[in-house]
């Protein structure tokens, strides 16, 4: 009787470290993306005073475009429709989705001419931060804020395709965007693919 007891004890012990693990990853997860959604809305504002004080030129020279992708957020990702506000992380690798949604690197950057290219994860413990992606329709708006400008894209295609069709990532020759990520949730044998245009 008494090993059952302790048996049982360790088992409720295991359950709450598992449940507290989960909880905290959440919230080490939110409070990351906070705080690069924080920073990098301050460098846009202090990107903005040091424009008006040197009156310089509105595109960002390859040196700034250099430290802002070194700092790790290349631009804040917003859409309303599904009350999504992200940071967007430079590179689409693990680690990196665990606190962002992640640019493809060697795809366009916002506002560029080419494919602006973003992944996102869903219903996982880190960044659930594309799990009502689904929801988007043809004409739905998604705006990119970033120092050089904010961009306003409308959503004109959307497909499921096979993880092996690499080719919604290929370069377009106007200023598009395009949104990855797994679906059906947590089964993920798929890829939905939002496409959108610049305005």
């Amino acid at each position: 009787m008494r090993k059952v007891r302790i048996i049982a004890g360790v088992l409720v012990l295991i359950g709450v470290l598992i449940i507290s693990y989960a909880f905290a990853a959440k919230y080490w997860t939110m409070q990351k993306q906070n705080t690069m959604i924080n920073n990098y809305e301050k460098q846009i504002k202090n990107s903005k005073n040091n424009k008006k004080s040197n009156v310089k030129d509105s595109t960002i020279d390859s040196t700034d475009l250099k430290d802002i992708i070194k700092n790790g957020t290349i631009g804040i990702l917003t859409i309303s429709k599904i009350d999504l506000k992200v940071a967007i992380g430079e590179g689409a690798d693990l680690k990196t989705l665990k606190y962002a949604v992640g640019h493809f690197k060697g795809t366009a950057m916002p506002g560029q001419k080419g494919n602006f290219c973003l992944a996102g994860h869903r219903s996982y413990t880190f960044g659930e931060y594309f799990n009502r992606l689904g929801e988007l329709k043809d004409g739905d708006e998604i705006q990119v804020k970033t120092v050089n400008g904010e961009y306003k894209y409308k959503v004109y295609d959307i497909q499921v395709v096979l993880p092996s069709q690499v080719q919604v990532l290929n370069p377009t020759t106007d200023s598009t965007m395009t949104l990855v990520t797994c679906t059906p949730i947590r089964i993920a044998t798929h890829r939905l693919i939002i496409k959108a245009r610049l305005e």
